[in-house]
C-alpha cells in the first residue's frame, strides 16, 4: 500500500513538472494602495507600498505564489491625535487559480512583519481576484484588488483600535515579467 501510494505521488510530481516547464515562471514588481477598513481607519486613512511577487506554476490553470514587500500606513494627525506611521513587510505564500486565460482569484497566508518600533509580527491573510493585461510585445500589467487582514494586537493603539484585526482593502498595479 506504501508503494502505491508513493507511485502515485511520485507521478503526480513528474506530472506537476511537465506542465510546469511547459508554463513560465513570473515575476512582478507592483505598487500597493491600501484603504483601510472599520476600526483601523480609526487610525490610518490611506497606506502605500510595494510590491514583488514570484508566480509558479504547478498546474494549466494552478499557480503557488510567494509574495513580499513593505507597506507603510500613515497614522492620522490632528489636533488631539498624532498616530505613529505604522510600516510592515507583508512576506506571503498564496495559490493562484486562472478562471480564464486573464482572470483569476487568489488566497494568501504569511505574516506581516513590523518595522515600526512598539508593533508586534501579525498574521496575514487575503483573499482577492485579478486581471491581466497585455502590453506591447511580452509587455503585461496586472491589476489585483484584495481584502487583507492582519491579525494580532498591538497594545500601544488599542484604545483608538479594539479589533485584533486590522483589515483594507487593498489594490495592486504591477509590472509583470516572464522568465
Amino acid at each position: 500500500m506504501l508503494k502505491i501510494r508513493f507511485a502515485l505521488f511520485a507521478s503526480m510530481l513528474f506530472i506537476s513538472f511537465i506542465i510546469k516547464a511547459q508554463n513560465a515562471v513570473k515575476i512582478d514588481i507592483g505598487a500597493e494602495f491600501g484603504l483601510p477598513s472599520r476600526n483601523f481607519a480609526a487610525i490610518s486613512n490611506i497606506g502605500l507600498g510595494g510590491s514583488i511577487k514570484a508566480e509558479f506554476p504547478i498546474a494549466s490553470s494552478f499557480a503557488l505564489t510567494l509574495n513580499g514587500g513593505i507597506t507603510n500606513f500613515f497614522g492620522k494627525r490632528n489636533q488631539l491625535l498624532n498616530v505613529q506611521d505604522l510600516t510592515y513587510a507583508p512576506l506571503k505564500a498564496g495559490l493562484k487559480y486562472y478562471l480564464s486565460e486573464t482572470f483569476y482569484v487568489e488566497g494568501q497566508l504569511g505574516a506581516a512583519l513590523a518595522l515600526s518600533n512598539g508593533q508586534k509580527i501579525l498574521f496575514a491573510w487575503s483573499p482577492g481576484l485579478g486581471n491581466i493585461f497585455n502590453l506591447s510585445g511580452k509587455n503585461k500589467l496586472d491589476l489585483g484588488i484584495r481584502y487583507e487582514g492582519w491579525t494580532g494586537k498591538n497594545e500601544s493603539i488599542t484604545f483608538l483600535n479594539t479589533s485584533s484585526t486590522k483589515g483594507f482593502l487593498g489594490v495592486r498595479f504591477a509590472y509583470v515579467f516572464a522568465l
